[in-house]
Protein backbone atom coordinates (compact mmCIF):
# COMPACT_ATOMS: atom_id res chain seq x y z
CA UNK A 1 0.00 0.00 0.00
CA UNK A 2 1.31 3.19 -1.31
CA UNK A 3 0.91 6.71 1.10
CA UNK A 4 0.24 10.10 -0.35
CA UNK A 5 2.49 12.52 0.36
CA UNK A 6 1.75 16.01 0.22
CA UNK A 7 4.38 18.63 -1.00
CA UNK A 8 4.81 21.56 1.84
CA UNK A 9 7.25 23.83 1.47
CA UNK A 10 10.69 23.76 3.16
CA UNK A 11 11.49 25.77 5.47
CA UNK A 12 15.52 26.63 6.53
CA UNK A 13 16.62 27.81 9.46
CA UNK A 14 19.87 28.61 10.15
CA UNK A 15 20.85 26.23 7.95
CA UNK A 16 18.91 23.50 8.86
CA UNK A 17 16.06 21.86 6.73
CA UNK A 18 13.10 22.12 9.42
CA UNK A 19 10.19 19.19 9.53
CA UNK A 20 7.05 20.33 7.54
CA UNK A 21 5.29 18.28 10.03
CA UNK A 22 5.80 18.98 13.52
CA UNK A 23 7.88 22.20 12.56
CA UNK A 24 10.43 21.47 15.43
CA UNK A 25 12.91 18.47 14.21
CA UNK A 26 15.54 19.50 12.45
CA UNK A 27 15.80 17.03 9.15
CA UNK A 28 19.20 18.46 7.15
CA UNK A 29 22.02 20.50 7.51
CA UNK A 30 22.56 22.21 4.06
CA UNK A 31 25.18 24.71 2.91
CA UNK A 32 23.92 27.77 0.77
CA UNK A 33 25.04 25.28 -2.60
CA UNK A 34 23.08 22.47 -1.41
CA UNK A 35 21.28 20.09 -4.49
CA UNK A 36 19.09 17.80 -3.05
CA UNK A 37 17.01 15.64 -5.24
CA UNK A 38 14.01 12.79 -3.24
CA UNK A 39 16.08 12.65 -0.53
CA UNK A 40 14.11 10.46 1.88
CA UNK A 41 14.42 12.05 5.79
CA UNK A 42 12.84 11.08 8.94
CA UNK A 43 11.95 13.08 11.56
CA UNK A 44 13.36 12.23 14.79
CA UNK A 45 10.53 14.11 17.36
CA UNK A 46 7.30 13.07 14.92
CA UNK A 47 8.85 10.13 13.35
CA UNK A 48 7.08 11.47 9.87
CA UNK A 49 9.30 10.51 6.71
CA UNK A 50 9.05 13.39 4.61
CA UNK A 51 10.87 13.52 0.81
CA UNK A 52 13.50 16.35 0.25
CA UNK A 53 14.09 18.14 -2.63
CA UNK A 54 16.14 21.26 -2.88
CA UNK A 55 17.45 23.06 -5.88
CA UNK A 56 20.99 24.89 -5.64
CA UNK A 57 20.90 28.77 -6.53
CA UNK A 58 21.87 30.03 -9.69
CA UNK A 59 25.69 31.07 -9.40
CA UNK A 60 26.13 35.29 -9.23
CA UNK A 61 27.29 36.42 -12.22
CA UNK A 62 30.69 38.14 -11.81
CA UNK A 63 29.99 40.20 -15.27
CA UNK A 64 29.44 43.72 -14.69
CA UNK A 65 27.22 46.32 -17.02
CA UNK A 66 29.39 49.62 -17.92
Amino acid sequence: MQTKRKADTLVIKDGWVICPVCGKGKLLLTRPDTAVRNLPRKCKRCGQETIVNIEAPEPASKETSA
